[in-house]
């Protein structure tokens, strides 16, 4: 079941979820993604706790790739280079972003952006994990941003988005880690393509640790914010 587009157009709609060992919250994710939602690929870091087992029971029309190569960026690169929609979304597997969402982030999209970002800090956007410290380094890093690159985003480092297949291909993002959100939003400007933020609200992971280091990843996300600018 595909969606139309603003021009009557048939899209397939595809999901690219990166995964490791996120066993316990496969249930509450994988059960609840919209029918409209024509490919599920995941890209699974080899998970040890029976994440891809888990993922069979209550999607089996799901498409597993095990990727030995760390990081939540080359997990993204890999779903990326295997999808096949005309739209794809991509969200994390710890139950923290809302599948009841992603019509609202598809929108946009499906009526001529070429991109959607999950935005925490608009109205109607929120997040019961935001720390103090993520809160204060996001505003820090969303505020360089938009000085350097003379974008308006409120939110970099979420998630929660959906692209145009070539739009993705224009981007032709690298990073290994965390901060391929960052990168992503820069090359959106860079490529000259249309961006849209959306409000979502980002819930608590429900089960399990994060594998986010706040001091390590957010000096990665400062090196590409830096290392980008100097490229132009």
């Amino acid at each position: 079941m595909s969606l139309i587009d603003k021009y009557g157009i048939e899209k397939r709609i595809s999901i690219v979820i990166p995964t490791l060992n996120e066993g316990p919250n496969i249930k509450n994710v994988f059960s609840n993604i919209p029918e409209f939602v024509d490919e599920i690929l995941v890209v699974d870091g080899n998970s040890t706790d029976g994440t891809r087992e888990e993922i069979k029971k209550y999607r089996k029309d799901a498409k597993i790739i095990i990727e030995n190569r760390r990081g939540k960026g080359q997990a993204l690169k890999t779903g990326f280079e295997n999808v096949s929609g005309d739209i794809v979304v991509i969200m994390d597997a710890d139950g923290s972003h809302d599948t009841r969402e992603m019509p609202g982030l598809l929108e946009p999209v499906l009526d001529g952006y070429d991109v959607s970002h999950g935005s925490r800090l608009i109205p109607g956007g929120g997040s019961a994990d935001f720390t103090p410290f993520r809160r204060f380094g996001n505003n820090i890093f969303v505020s360089l941003v938009n000085y350097m690159y003379g974008s308006q985003y409120s939110d970099l480092c979420y998630g929660y988005r959906a692209f145009k297949k070539e739009a993705i291909q224009k981007m032709k993002c690298t990073s290994k880690g965390f901060e391929i959100e960052t990168e992503q939003s820069i090359r959106v400007i860079k490529a000259g393509l249309k961006v849209k933020e959306i409000p979502s609200f980002e819930a608590h992971r429900m089960n399990g640790n994060s594998n986010l280091n706040t001091f390590r990843d957010g000096w990665k996300i400062l090196d590409v914010i830096v290392k980008e600018y100097i490229k132009d």
